[in-house]
């Protein structure tokens, strides 16, 4: 059977759905406490949902081998709305967690933890996997009869806010595919997979490291020397680039300009100057002993003091619960100092309480330090606590603020823009690795932490809120120490 639960893994990963399936079930990592973490409040949130809604039928706590019927059943007597069906249709499955009666048929909804839109719903576009879920239970709908012919669906997300979904609109300005065509396109590859018929291959993408089969894939990327190891080739290039290129030592020994016919490639969406960008990073990644390199200058502003700020935030709750600081002298990483401003708990006047300090204690030391932080995500958090707390700041005061040539995105305006590195990805914990640093955790993620966050909300356990402290610290240090690994090329 197909189920939406393999529609939503496709959008991720297609080679997941193989490994779920004919893969050996022992290689699968051991659960990660983050994904657990979020299943739990997964069902906690669709619980607090569920009892706001006008639920006329319950079918989830009938046994699973009755589910159908009893869903089948609810829809013969026109019920408004029924939570927790399951209906199945040929080879496929769905359970949508809402069928909404609406006018001579049902329309399917799930109820999300998440945002309902993309981007936190700053440009309104739906999610892909979301609109492939709701589309399966659409499909099954409309091949028993039982749909109402519009092929729309909604979810109502961690807000509580119901957000259409109409399937027939297109996926974007220029992807005029519609969510339906895609989906549909998505359900053959799905059945291919699943019937053998279409091979699937891993890549290596920020979405791995969640997945119980991470281990297992990366031994079996960097075995094969695959592709997607070069930072920013992701799959669908790696896709393109396969047949006439098959691995980083063959990008590298190759080149280039073979492939290249006038301004563009033999390799569709992928220009000359991306070309060769990925074979300089195949270069590094083939040599044995490589080291980073600058590729252009990098002029970092220079003052006498420093300040390295990362932000730890619970996403599931909506709250930025701590702003650590590590200050220092230019140049001298003994003299770190680390400043953190702790949330007491997670309500709005905690919340805006540290908000403040951070806001405080920034636009002070921004007037005789340079201050490093690594990423855009510093910069979204505080425009968005400034809407929720104006007392604070101004949305206009936070970017003036990061404007400053005092605030240096390590990230973005330098990794990125003006080095190369012997490295799979650019994260801060990878690259200060390289460098030498170790974490004090032996399991250092931002996924990790907001587990951590969780359990000393539910137990105030001050060992957990160490454990934080430490780990958020270290952050800021690594980030010293790469800003430091720059200087240094």
């Amino acid at each position: 059977m197909i189920s939406a639960s393999q529609l939503y893994d496709f959008v991720q990963c297609p080679h997941r759905i193989a490994l779920d399936v004919f893969g050996d079930q022992s290689l699968r990592d051991a659960p990660n406490p983050f994904v657990q973490l979020l299943w739990e409040q997964g069902i906690d949130h669709e619980a607090s949902i569920v009892t706001s809604l006008p639920i006329s039928t319950n079918i989830r706590q009938v046994p699973l081998g009755d589910r159908e019927r009893e869903t089948l059943a609810a829809m013969q007597r026109r019920e408004p709305l029924i939570y927790g069906g399951r209906l199945t249709s040929d080879e496929l499955v769905g359970e949508p967690d809402l069928l909404e009666l609406r006018g001579g048929g049902y329309i399917p909804g799930d109820i999300k933890s998440g945002s309902g839109l993309e981007g936190d719903d700053s440009n309104g576009k739906l999610k892909k996997h979301y609109a492939y879920q709701l589309s399966h239970y659409v499909l099954i709908l409309d091949q028993l009869g039982l749909g109402d012919g519009t092929r729309e669906a909604f979810v109502i997300d961690r807000q509580g806010r119901r957000v259409a979904y109409v399937l027939t609109e297109p996926q974007g300005v220029r992807n005029t595919e519609t969510w339906w065509e895609g989906y549909l396109r998505a359900l053959a590859d799905v059945r291919a997979i699943l019937q053998q018929t279409q091979m699937t291959l891993g890549a290596l993408c920020a979405e791995c490291k969640l997945c119980h089969w991470y281990s297992h894939c990366r031994e079996e990327l960097v075995s094969r020397g695959d592709l997607t190891l070069i930072v920013e080739l992701g799959r669908s290039k790696r896709d393109a680039m396969i047949q006439s290129i098959p691995t980083v030592h063959a990008l590298a020994t190759t080149n280039p300009v073979g492939f290249v016919q006038g301004r563009k490639t033999i390799f569709q969406g992928i220009g000359p100057d991306t070309l060769f960008k990925f074979h300089d990073r195949a270069k590094l990644l083939d040599t044995p002993g490589a080291t980073a390199y600058l590729k252009s200058d990098v002029n970092l502003p220079i003052a006498a003091n420093e300040v390295y700020f990362d932000i730890e935030a619970d996403p599931m709750r909506d709250v930025v619960y701590l702003h650590g600081f590590v200050e220092r002298l230019h140049g001298q990483p003994a003299t770190a100092n680390y400043i953190p401003f702790f949330a007491a708990g997670t309500d709005a006047t905690q919340e805006e309480a540290v908000f403040r300090h951070g806001w405080e204690y920034l636009t002070l030391r921004v007037q005789d330090s340079t201050i490093y932080y690594y990423s855009k995500y510093e910069r979204t958090a505080y425009k968005k606590l400034a809407e929720k707390y104006p007392g604070v700041c101004s949305v206009a005061d936070v970017e003036t603020l990061f404007a400053l040539p005092a605030m240096v995105d390590l990230l973005y305006d330098v990794v990125m823009k003006a080095t190369e590195w012997p490295t799979y990805d650019r994260s801060i914990k990878t690259l200060a690795q390289h460098l030498g640093f170790q974490w004090r955790d032996t399991h250092p993620s931002g996924a990790a932490s907001i587990e951590w966050f969780h359990r000393w909300i539910e137990s105030g356990d001050p060992a957990i809120k160490q454990r934080i402290l430490d780990y958020n610290q270290d952050d800021c240090l690594a980030t010293g120490v790469v800003a430091d690994g720059i200087r240094n090329l």
